[in-house]
């Protein structure tokens, strides 16, 4: 890397940022009409990625294959996520009994490395022809 993060890192920060905000103010308003925190964040994570698809193709991963294998491949890996997401929040909020907003960063921060390779090596890879 010539800088402290590359492009790349810094496109994918930046759209998962902008995503990952999305998905906790549906979260916060999900609770707020009487959601629990699990399901608030479940609910949440779906609108997040509906918005990260076309941030990361724009922001981070320019070079991405055709939509039409890109998006197969990006729901399936929101699939992953999504259950990473609940599995980890469920086990960090419901059994550790941490509070909800550290229980959501703490798995926020562990999906969104897992992401990062998952886009960059199965999603968003650049297609030889």
């Amino acid at each position: 890397m010539s800088t402290f993060l590359s492009r790349q890192l810094q496109g994918f920060m930046a759209a998962g940022g902008l995503a990952t905000l999305f998905h906790w103010l549906v979260m916060a308003a999900l609770m707020g009409v009487g959601f629990s925190p699990t399901n608030a964040t479940a609910s949440g994570s779906i609108f997040g990625a509906a918005l990260n698809y076309d941030l990361q193709r724009r922001m981070a991963f320019r070079n991405a294959g055709p939509h039409r294998v890109t998006l197969w491949r990006y729901i399936s890996s929101c699939l992953v996520a999504w259950l990473c997401n609940l599995t980890f929040f469920f086990l960090l909020n419901r059994i550790l009994g941490l509070p909800v907003t550290l229980s959501q960063v703490v798995t926020t921060g562990f999906v969104a490395a897992i992401n990062y390779v998952v886009y960059q090596r199965l999603v968003f890879h650049e297609q030889t022809r």
